[in-house]
């Protein structure tokens, strides 16, 4: 199961959220919805025990990170153990640790052989030999699996025994869906807004997963059904898928048939193109590979179980023909739009792609995520407009094909100057017109699309309110400029016209500068005191010290000129001129 799950569930649930929640919360939390809509479908499409068991166990993340811990650690150690051996004994081992009790059952019947065979009876025919050759061989590498994973298990044990029954038992049936544990855990966030929904009112959270689990259901019911009624009647849109799958088999070493999935067809005298009898092997691919030890980790996606290779591209080939089964997998739809030749070499099938996101652009399916990210990825130079014209669509994408390529070409040529989509585009405008077209129409399209985003915010973001610009600085800045200019001007002014020499008449001097500071302190603004008082307090010991010795070291008369310095000192320092005058 590919991350496609919570989304659309809290979508639903956030649309008719009803009296529960707040008009603010609820456009929050569809905002959420959107941006993990991968994540929706998939959930409310299991079973509803399951998803009984997801909204219980969404009540409780921290487990699910715990959990994550464990596994890390197991999973660890489990590659240690077989890392060694080659890939298909590697194989076996993932194989073999899928069935419930299959690796302790083999190991208490090690000295019975025949016992073991039947053990591995719930494996396909043609994989028992290797199966059993296997287990013969590496016994003791079984014993330490089947130890590493009874450690695993008394962990979980212990982590949840502490919580209620029906949280312990959700966490039991979720060890049967990994996949959804590791969707829980990719976006813990939106996984604690659903289990806080649930919370709040889980009757009704209940009834809306139940409803959305049909219309879902239903949904993508009708967009396969088109998948397959437009395959069926375009012979070359199926051809090129294929091929496509081909050469998706030959990319990532698969082969194209499938050995355990067996295609049966009794009637000798049947056409060709009638659908055939499958043999499905269902517990073979019923039992997931167990959390603790996690999936191959050569898969080239999330794989919890194995699948037919068939699997990824969607269909299997019978004769001339295909069945088509499902929708392409998510890898192979982004191993497909990764390579853009793909557009020119399989033109038919890239527009049969792209028509069918237009049909069905917000279903959610791996063809509309596929294309959609495609588009995404090249938004700036691809628009709605470019993409929804279906005569002109199949002579576009050869047009996009054979641009990407030379600019690829370019940029292997220069590494140290490479070139983007925009500067490529730009310096060969004349050769991809319908391309340099769609670039400005884009631009269009990227700025409606922004502002329809911010729209939407505004559904649950406050709106920031403007400052007024005028309010500030009338009151704060006038008081602060000119008591500072006027306090240094007007100490040096008063000293020199208080003559000195007049040392027989002690008692008037002291009558005099007492009023001196009086008249200082009030020019200091009261903001400069309050903000400075700190600063002063660092600065202290390096203005008392130096400044105030020098003031009884100048009572000459013939020094006029510098009088001012340590008169415009003794402000500062009122006590001061009492010591001088005693001491005259």
């Amino acid at each position: 199961m590919n991350t496609k799950t919570i989304a659309l569930l809290c979508s639903a649930l956030l649309f008719l959220l009803g009296q529960s929640f707040a008009q603010t919360d609820k456009a929050l939390l569809h905002e959420l919805a959107q941006e993990n809509k991968k994540s929706v479908d998939a959930l409310v499409l299991y079973p509803e025990d399951a998803r009984l068991a997801i909204l219980e166990a969404s009540k409780y993340p921290e487990v699910l990170i715990k959990m994550q811990s464990v596994r890390e650690k197991t999973g660890a150690a489990f590659r240690t153990l077989i890392e060694d051996f080659p890939r298909n004994t590697q194989e076996m081992f993932f194989d073999l640790s899928r069935f419930p009790d299959l690796i302790p059952n083999l190991i208490a019947h090690q000295n019975d052989r025949s016992a073991m065979r039947r053990d591995l009876d719930v494996l396909p025919d043609a994989k028992r030999p290797d199966a059993l050759e296997v287990v013969d061989r590496h016994m003791a590498t079984l014993i330490r699996i089947d130890a590493l994973n009874r450690t695993a298990r008394g962990a979980f044990d212990q982590l949840i025994a502490g919580y209620p029954a029906p949280a312990q038992q959700a966490f039991q049936t979720l060890l049967g869906l990994p996949e959804v544990i590791d969707i829980l855990n990719e976006d813990l966030r939106f996984t604690v807004l659903v289990g806080d929904i649930y919370q709040e009112d889980p009757a009704w959270v209940i009834r809306k997963t139940d409803s959305l689990n049909l219309v879902v259901a239903r949904a993508q019911a009708q967009e396969l059904d088109s998948w397959q009624n437009t395959l069926e009647n375009d012979p070359q849109a199926r051809q090129e898928l294929q091929a496509a799958a081909q050469e998706y088999a030959d990319a990532n070493g698969y082969t194209y048939t499938d050995e355990v999935y067996d295609i049966v067809q009794d009637d000798l005298y049947a056409e060709d193109n009638a659908a055939p009898e499958v043999v499905y092997v269902e517990r073979y691919y019923q039992y997931n590979y167990p959390y603790w030890f996690g999936y191959p980790w050569w898969a080239p996606q999330p794989c919890w179980r194995p699948y037919p290779y068939w699997w990824y591209w969607g269909f299997y080939p019978y004769h001339s023909t295909v069945v088509i089964v499902q929708f392409p997998s998510y890898h192979f739809m982004h191993w497909y739009f990764d390579y853009p030749r793909h557009h020119h070499t399989y033109n038919h099938l890239s527009t049969h792609f792209v028509n069918h996101y237009y049909g069905h652009r917000n279903s959610g399916s791996t063809i509309s995520m596929g294309v959609g990210n495609w588009r995404d990825q090249n938004r700036t130079i691809v628009s709605d407009e470019w993409l929804s014209d279906k005569s002109r669509l199949p002579a576009r994408l050869n047009e996009y094909a054979q641009f990407e390529q030379q600019r690829d070409k370019y940029n292997v040529k220069n590494p140290a100057r490479t070139l983007t989509q925009e500067e490529f585009l730009q310096k060969n405008e004349r050769q991809y017109p319908d391309l340099a077209r769609s670039r400005a129409q884009a631009q269009t399209e990227i700025q409606r699309d922004r502002a329809e985003s911010e729209r939407q915010r505004a559904d649950w973001a406050p709106a920031r309110v403007p400052e007024k610009p005028t309010q500030e600085p009338a009151p704060a800045r006038v008081p602060q400029t000119e008591p500072p200019q006027r306090a240094p001007v007007t100490p040096p002014a008063v000293p020199p016209r208080v003559k000195q020499p007049e040392k027989n008449q002690p008692a008037e001097q002291p009558a005099k500068r007492p009023e001196r500071p009086a008249t200082q302190p009030a020019r200091i603004p009261d903001i400069d005191k309050a903000r400075d008082y700190h600063r002063e307090k660092w600065q202290e010991p390096k203005k008392t010290v130096p400044q105030a010795r020098p003031v009884p070291a100048t009572p000459s008369k013939p020094r006029t000129t510098p009088a001012p310095k340590p008169k415009t000192e003794k402000p500062r320092q009122a006590p001061e001129p009492k010591k001088r005058s005693g001491g005259g």
